[in-house]
């Protein structure tokens, strides 16, 4: 007799956990900070080019990536603005989104915002439910291409 084999299915956003961070700092210092943290090693990415809907003007906002082996996860640290723009729009009061791919513990999170705390220039952290974001899939899928976009130029640029 065959085996049946079932696999859990989740949505997308099911391993992601998001993090909403308001402060004055520019992106390059709060990097510099947050890598002060226990591990923590963000690296500049090239900025995300996000297209304006009605002109197609294309919006640069700024990227930073943290790979944490021992637990499984990739920190992204986001502008949520650039210049006059907006990327979130439902988070207006967030001026940068840490975005946690890979499984984090309830545990991890409360560690995570009492660090985060820590940091006087920091004025608001706080975890933000994904799924009231209509926006958040599409930012995630933006972010995938980004990222192998940057794979694969930095491969090109290795080669030759």
């Amino acid at each position: 007799m065959a085996k049946r084999v079932f696999l859990e299915v989740r949505s997308g956003s099911a391993y992601y956990t998001l993090v909403g961070l308001s402060t004055q700092l520019r992106d390059y210092r709060l990097s510099f900070l947050l890598n002060k943290l226990p591990g923590f090693r963000f690296s500049r990415y090239e900025d995300l080019m996000i297209p304006l809907a009605d002109t197609g003007e294309q919006i640069p906002f700024s990227v930073y990536i943290s790979s944490d082996e021992e637990n499984f996860n990739q920190f992204t640290l986001l502008s949520n603005r650039s210049n006059d723009h907006i990327l979130l729009s439902s988070l207006r009061q967030t001026d940068y989104l840490l975005i946690i791919e890979g499984p984090f513990k309830k545990q991890q999170m409360e560690l995570l915002l009492k660090e985060l705390r820590t940091i006087p220039t920091i004025l608001l952290a706080a975890e933000i439910n994904t799924t009231s974001l209509k926006q958040f899939e599409q930012l995630l899928s933006d972010l995938e291409l980004h990222r192998i976009a940057n794979t694969k130029r930095q491969e090109i640029a290795y080669n030759t």
